[in-house]
């Protein structure tokens, strides 16, 4: 009974947030309707789903490659996140909450998201123990730069830059969404000799097993916009459909951590 008290305060704080602060925001959907707008919401919480490919009819990759993707990531479970890689996580693996956020660098909310949340994420939960945060790539077919885009994250993750790239990417969005140029993008930020480790990575397909281990993990929880947040706690997940303000976040949160 106190979790379904728990879960319907935090729904009608985040519905109110949502009609606050982000009613422009449009979540990106795999074959949304244009211009429907999905209601970011807490839901109630669910038990560990195994981490299997389900058929899903999903328009992604399919599980034929999933199956074939390389073990580049380690399979330790940490606070019930599976394949995690260290290049894309953040915080201590002990902390009691880890998040999990689906994001897809070419989506305008994903990109609201990132501005409005993780900053504040990041310095007061994550830096502080209370949660190991774990970026997963979900690019939508919808959108045409969006694999190559996860391709240079990923390659400038592994030499430490990775929190760079993605800003960067964030932040000139509609600009390169427009041209493809990921990779100018980011070489105006970027030092000279690590674009080129980063360009010989990103330029060929060795980087997409990974991409596509967390796409087959992303359909396990039913993930099927962006963003998509899962937020696990003591054996339970509580998924988080579209942008949810700081503001309910860090309740919502702080809640959880009062149970432990």
């Amino acid at each position: 009974m106190k979790g379904r008290h728990l879960i319907a305060a935090v729904i009608g704080l985040a519905l109110a947030g949502a009609a606050l602060s982000f009613g422009f925001a449009v979540n990106h959907q795999l074959a949304a309707p244009a211009g429907v707008a999905a209601t970011p919401e807490i839901s109630a919480p669910a038990k560990a789903l195994p981490v299997s490919v389900p058929s899903t009819g999903l328009a992604t990759e399919s599980s034929a490659s999933f199956a074939k993707a390389e073990a580049v990531l380690d399979p330790a479970q940490v606070s019930g996140v599976p394949e995690i890689d260290p290049h894309r996580a953040f915080g201590s693996k002990s902390a009691p909450i880890a998040m999990e956020v689906f994001s897809d660098f070419q989506c305008p909310a994903c990109k609201q998201l990132y501005k409005t949340t993780n900053q504040q994420l990041l310095d007061n939960y994550v830096n502080t123990n209370k949660v190991y945060l774990v970026h997963r790539d979900f690019p939508l077919p919808m959108h045409a730069h969006s694999r190559v885009a996860a391709r240079y994250v990923r390659a400038a993750a592994q030499l430490g830059k990775g929190e760079q790239a993605e800003q960067a990417l964030f932040q000139n969005q509609e600009k390169w969404e427009q041209s493809g140029d990921i990779d100018g993008t980011l070489a105006a930020v970027l030092p000279a000799a690590d674009m080129t480790k980063i360009r010989a990575q990103a330029k060929g397909t060795a980087l997409d097993a990974g991409i596509d281990k967390d796409v087959a993990l992303g359909k396990t929880y039913n993930v099927n916009q962006t963003p998509t947040t899962i937020i696990h706690f003591k054996g339970e997940t509580y998924p988080v459909v579209g942008i949810v303000s700081y503001d309910v976040l860090h309740q919502f949160l702080d809640q959880l951590l009062s149970q432990r």
